[in-house]
């Protein structure tokens, strides 16, 4: 975006738009992979996981983002509008993540943490500055936009860097560590009854 800025500023408004706008609707590719991540001790429904934030991103998308572009009639208030709800989605979204997260008893680890921590960071502040920029004026809005918008950027990738620089596991879940013996041999019970139940249902 620089390079063109440089060589034709007469387009740059169009061409950074264009780009913004991709980043925005790629950004949500980072809620798959803290979904994933999030469901990783839950094989039998890790991918159930995937495609309910995947439809969760696209239902939100048709019925809130995509109207703010489609009834606006101007391009600037609409743009401003389009990538405020979109961020607001995106935080609606990994809330619920953390909240399945500490639901199920998960411990998300560094490097899961610190991906959810630095993209909360950059969400935050990208609704701040698209909320300053859609109530003021095109120019102060634009300032704060040019200034802002890469300030978050750039922290978010400095916690992504410093949670991310080695791999740390998942631990385990703690009700998956302290079964004992004796709960396992009462689970082992109940599924061999509930197999000899089911037997004699289907050979009826």
């Amino acid at each position: 975006m620089y390079l063109i800025l440089w060589l034709n500023p007469q387009i740059y408004p169009s061409a950074y738009w264009i780009y913004y706008l991709a980043s925005i609707l790629a950004e949500f590719a980072v809620l798959v992979e803290v979904s994933d991540h999030i469901f990783q001790p839950f094989p039998a429904i890790r991918n159930l996981g995937r495609a309910l934030t995947i439809a969760s991103s696209i239902a939100l998308g048709l019925l809130y983002i995509l109207p703010a572009i489609l009834g606006a009639t101007h391009r600037r208030p609409a743009l401003f509008d389009f990538a405020l709800r979109a961020s607001v989605s995106k935080a609606v979204i990994l809330v619920v993540l953390f909240y399945v997260a500490r639901h199920y008893g998960t411990e998300l680890g560094r490097n899961v943490a610190g991906l959810m921590l630095g993209f909360s960071i950059y969400l935050a502040m990208n609704i701040a500055i698209l909320a300053i920029g859609r109530a003021f004026e095109p120019a102060v809005g634009g300032n704060v936009l040019w200034v802002m918008g890469p300030l978050a950027a750039a922290l978010s990738l400095l916690v992504w860097t410093i949670s991310l620089w080695e791999l740390a596991p998942m631990p385990r879940l703690h009700s998956i560590s302290t079964a004992t013996e004796r709960d396992s041999e009462i689970v082992a019970l109940e599924l061999t009854r509930f197999n000899s139940e089911l037997s004699k249902l289907l050979h009826k």
